[in-house]
């Protein structure tokens, strides 16, 4: 897949490619649904396969309060890839790009800049200040310039249309089996593994602690996860949350901690990136008053984990 950005031009206009829109954050079940439209238009057309999408979020651009991002930007390219595309245009948002009505927007990007052959959007999609850039009013639009124009309709699961909405609040609620069944994935968090306080491998359980690429990550709690780094997956339990004895927390530790432990794993892995995938939550967090506490409490999660693991697998 072929990546712009908004310092080239797309020079893909000759091939009057077939053209979606949007922040993608996730590239839920819900835009896999719109993605999959887009690739069967282009087919139809003979062009190739675009996608516009946008950072930081419109609303972070202006100075709002943005959702608490689902995934990193690399990793929404590498899901886009993923789906198919043949290209994606990464604009910077800006609030002069948010001036824009939807027709000024759409005359310079679909028709000057895109020549498209056929735009695809959700059907409820608005876009351009004042939100004047629908479906119908780009049908209007763009019949002159010779561009069709498609609406896709929401995707349902079990009655709820999925969006990116949605999945943060089932993720923020620790509802994982409905976010995943959203998303089509497991819901993960990506980060780069950063120096911690070392407790862990003093313990005789050492920990990777990440410094998160996006916001959004499941409640506190403990968790079965799998770790993948360098390609390679592996068995992991992951705890969210403050830390977990009353000496740390009166030493002033009181950070939100991501901390993971490898199973069968003991290497330097710092300034590494990895994405941890969660698979079932073990337990709620839980404050000790020593490390004595502590070690017996991780040494009951591991063995649990372990028996998990060995019977489910990869479920």
């Amino acid at each position: 897949m072929l990546v712009y950005d908004q310092r080239n031009e797309c020079p893909l206009a000759d091939r009057r490619p077939a053209v979606t829109m949007g922040v993608f954050d996730g590239v839920h079940r819900g835009h896999q649904k719109i993605l999959a439209e887009l690739g069967a238009v282009a087919t139809e057309i003979g062009g190739p396969s675009l996608a516009i999408t946008y950072s930081p979020h419109p609303r972070q651009a202006l100075g709002r309060a943005a959702p608490s991002g689902i995934c990193s930007v690399e990793k929404r390219l590498e899901l886009l890839a993923a789906a198919g595309l043949d290209a994606v245009w990464l604009l910077t948002f800006t609030p002069e790009f948010a001036e824009k009505s939807g027709k000024d927007f759409a005359e310079e990007f679909f028709h000057r800049r895109l020549n498209a052959g056929a735009v695809v959007l959700g059907e409820a999609a608005s876009f351009g200040n004042g939100r004047d850039g629908t479906v119908p009013a780009l049908r209007k639009w763009a019949e002159p310039w010779g561009t069709r124009v498609v609406g896709v309709p929401p995707l349902t699961v079990d009655g709820s249309v999925v969006s990116s909405t949605a999945v943060r609040l089932a993720v923020q609620a620790g509802n994982l089996g409905l976010a995943s069944d959203y998303l089509g994935r497991r819901v993960s968090v990506q980060g780069m593994v950063v120096h911690g306080q070392g407790h862990g491998h003093k313990l005789g359980f050492p920990t990777i602690n990440l410094d998160p690429f996006h916001e959004l990550r499941p409640p506190p709690a403990v968790y079965l996860t799998k770790t993948v780094m360098d390609g390679v997956a592996y068995r992991s339990i992951t705890n969210i949350g403050r830390p977990p004895t009353e000496q740390e927390i009166a030493a002033g530790l009181r950070d939100f901690l991501i901390e993971t432990h490898l199973l069968d794993f003991d290497q330097d892995v710092y300034g590494k990136s990895v994405e941890i995938f969660f698979y079932h939550k073990t337990r709620d967090v839980m404050h000790f008053s020593g490390l004595d506490e502590l070690v017996v409490q991780v040494e009951h999660d591991l063995q649990a984990a372990r028996k998990w693991f060995d019977r489910y697998g990869d479920a």
